[in-house]
């Protein structure tokens, strides 16, 4: 038995590495979600589609809660690849999570107006297509950054455009990345850049009223988790939002990030504190079960929690 004796530590060596590599295999592979993608309209400038992350045991009987993500960009650029990692984990979670392509001016000449009306019909179609989706209608969450978390605000407190009645449609719960909520006179100290100014002048200004969120909460508004950097010039927008939801009676919480600036959410490691975040409140909500796959030590490196009424404030240490 000599040979086994030589031959011990590189045995234990091998067994550690395939024990690592199970383990890594689990986690990212063999846990990862189907993405399905559906054309959800058809408009002047093309088709517009979606993205669906499925559970891995997802079913058609099931009846799931369902994000819908919408990415940033300033109605300018951007695109559906955005929010994917954040869609692959809440996915992993147990959520259906979607994310959609709307119009933008790059791409498609359209102005903010057309986006949200698109946010409105990706809802729709996502509503209508729930039994089969395997999603509660009822348990659905709109969610996205910048000018994506103004299409996701609009869904849950906006009328729709072209005049369709959602109020038994509403998203039943926001979480918000850096969101516009007000587009009534955007100026620069909001950090607004001169196209997206240019085209929210070329909106009806009606259409400018009828979209800015800000103007329309009310105690109907659905319980909302908002994001931003301290730095970030919507951030007063973000705090009137959670003064006034508050005052209405809805539950409202507000994070932010010490010393960052807006879209600081897309690098590490704020994109895992703020996924973490949005887990915690799908938690509350009772949206969610269990136990977040991301370390809770994520938030000791990046923040100092202190909790007030309605309200929570991160602070880099």
């Amino acid at each position: 038995m000599s040979w086994l004796r030589e031959f011990w530590p590189w045995l234990l060596g091998a067994f550690a590495v395939c024990t690592v590599l199970f383990i890594l295999y689990t986690l990212f592979f063999s846990n990862r979600p189907t993405v399905r993608q559906f054309t959800y309209k058809e408009t002047p400038q093309g088709k517009l589609t979606l993205e669906i992350h499925l559970p891995r045991d997802w079913s058609e009987d099931d009846r799931r809660p369902a994000v819908l993500f919408f990415f940033g960009g300033g109605w300018i650029s951007g695109g559906i690849e955005h929010f994917s990692w954040q869609a692959d984990y809440l996915a992993r979670r147990g959520i259906v999570a979607v994310r959609v392509d709307y119009r933008v001016d790059t791409r498609h000449h359209t102005t903010p107006d057309k986006a949200v009306e698109d946010g409105f019909d990706a809802l729709l179609w996502l509503q209508r297509h729930a039994v089969e989706l395997g999603i509660n209608p009822q348990q659905i969450v709109s969610s996205g950054a910048s000018a994506g978390g103004h299409i996701a605000a609009c869904l849950a407190i906006c009328n729709h455009p072209a005049g369709i009645d959602m109020s038994s449609m509403r998203p039943a719960l926001l979480v918000l990345f850096n969101p516009v909520l007000d587009l009534v006179n955007p100026t620069a100290e909001e950090e607004f850049t001169s196209r997206e100014i240019e085209l929210i002048a070329m909106m009806p200004e009606s259409a400018v009223t009828r979209l800015s969120p800000n103007l329309h909460i009310d105690g109907s508004t659905p319980p909302t988790l908002l994001m931003f950097g301290d730095r970030d010039g919507l951030l007063a927008q973000g705090n009137f939002f959670a003064e006034k939801a508050l005052s209405e009676g809805v539950p409202t919480t507000l994070l932010t990030a010490q010393g960052q600036k807006h879209g600081f959410f897309n690098r590490e490691p704020w994109r895992s504190a703020t996924i973490l975040a949005m887990d915690h409140f799908l938690l509350e909500q009772g949206y969610l079960s269990g136990t977040p796959l991301i370390d809770e030590a994520v938030t000791d490196m990046t923040s100092d929690k202190k909790t007030g009424k309605g309200k929570t404030l991160i602070e880099k240490q």
